[in-house]
C-alpha cells in the first residue's frame, strides 16, 4: 500500500488515510482487508488515477453513492486493496482534508492521516449510529483519547452531520 501514498503525492492529489487502518494512530487498531483513502480529486479527474496505478493494480470505476464516489484499487502482486472515497466537497469534508495530519505509518510510511476528531465523526456518520463495530471504534477513541479531543469541534460537526445523538451515545458510554 506504500505505493498507493507515494503515487497520489507524486500526482498531486491531497489525500488522507481514514476508518479502520487509521485508529492505528490514536486507538487500539483494528485490522481490515483494505485501506480508506480520501482523496481530493473531482470524479472527471479519475483518468489520471487510472493511468498512473493501471499497470499494477485493477482499478474500479468510480461508483457515484451520492455526495461523492468511491473508487477501488486491488493491487496485482499481493492481497492487497485501496479504497477512495472521491469528490466530497461538504464543509465538513473541506475541514478534515485541512485538519489532516501527517504520520509516519509503521508500514506505509509517511502518509497523510485523518485527524483523531475527524476519525470519530467520520465513524459515526459512517455507521449511521448503528454498526457496533464502528461505536466500539468510536468509544475506542474516546477512551484513550479523552484529554486531547477537541469537544467544542467535535460537538459542532456531529450536529451538522447528524451524528448528536450517536455521539452522546458512545461519549456516555466510556
Amino acid at each position: 500500500m506504500r505505493e498507493v501514498f507515494e503515487r497520489l503525492e507524486l500526482l498531486g492529489f491531497a489525500y488522507y488515510m481514514t476508518r479502520s487502518e487509521a485508529l492505528a494512530r490514536y486507538a487500539e487498531p483494528r485490522q481490515t482487508m483494505d485501506v480508506d483513502i480520501v482523496v481530493d480529486v473531482e470524479p472527471g479527474e479519475f483518468e489520471r488515477i487510472r493511468r498512473a496505478f493501471e499497470a499494477d493494480f485493477l482499478v474500479n470505476s468510480p461508483l457515484d453513492v451520492g455526495a461523492y464516489s468511491m473508487a477501488s484499487l486491488i493491487a496485482k502482486s499481493a492481497l492487497a486493496k485501496a479504497d477512495l472515497v472521491l469528490g466530497r466537497r461538504d464543509p465538513w469534508s473541506r475541514s478534515a482534508m485541512d485538519r489532516r495530519e501527517r504520520w509516519d505509518h509503521p508500514l506505509y510510511g509517511p502518509l497523510w492521516v485523518i485527524s483523531l476528531e475527524d476519525l470519530l465523526l467520520a465513524k459515526l456518520e459512517w455507521s449511521a449510529g448503528t454498526s457496533e463495530l464502528q461505536l466500539r471504534d468510536c468509544r475506542n477513541l474516546i477512551t484513550l483519547n479523552r484529554g486531547i479531543i477537541d469537544w467544542p469541534y467535535v460537538e459542532r460537526w456531529a450536529a451538522v452531520l447528524g451524528a448528536t445523538g450517536a455521539l452522546e451515545g458512545v461519549r456516555h458510554a466510556v
